[in-house]
């Protein structure tokens, strides 16, 4: 069986700590997220700020993965992620609290031509698992557990 063939499962969990601080931990890494002040105290990126983020290592990861299968030359890449959301859906109105829209930019250097560039990171941007989930309808489900 290769590994390809193999349903991959991530779990992270997270604790709420003293004011918007929430503590993650992946695998043996942690993660801090915070809210900017006023609100919180800025220890470490949003929410927000911490998926934009995974998209942009996900094309990464997933260009230089693939890039000699297609005999692409990567000397740097540079990825610039934006996103654009209203802060009212977070805030408790009937907006949509999700991203409206995000936008990527790949800065790449290399040898290779234009078009070359271009087709690839169309199969890059397939085969993200990130971008994947952003663009397709993935289910998720809340369970509420009680506890004491």
């Amino acid at each position: 069986m290769r590994w390809s063939e193999i349903l991959k499962r991530v779990k992270v969990t997270a604790e709420l700590e003293e004011g918007f601080v929430v503590r993650s931990q992946i695998r043996k890494h942690r993660v801090i997220m915070d809210l900017p002040p006023p609100l919180g105290d800025d220890k470490g990126p949003t929410p927000v700020d911490v998926m934009l983020a995974s998209l942009a290592g996900c094309l990464g990861i997933v260009a230089r993965y693939h890039a000699k299968k297609f005999n692409i030359e990567i000397k740097s890449l540079k990825i610039v992620i934006e996103g654009e959301y209203d802060t009212a859906g977070f805030e408790g109105e009937d907006v949509k609290a999700g991203m409206h829209k995000i936008t990527a930019q790949v800065i790449v250097q290399s040898p290779n031509s234009e078009e070359e560039l271009v087709n690839f990171f169309k199969f890059v941007e397939k085969h993200c698992p990130v971008g994947d989930t952003f663009t397709s309808n993935t289910p998720t489900e809340l369970k509420v557990i009680k506890k004491g």
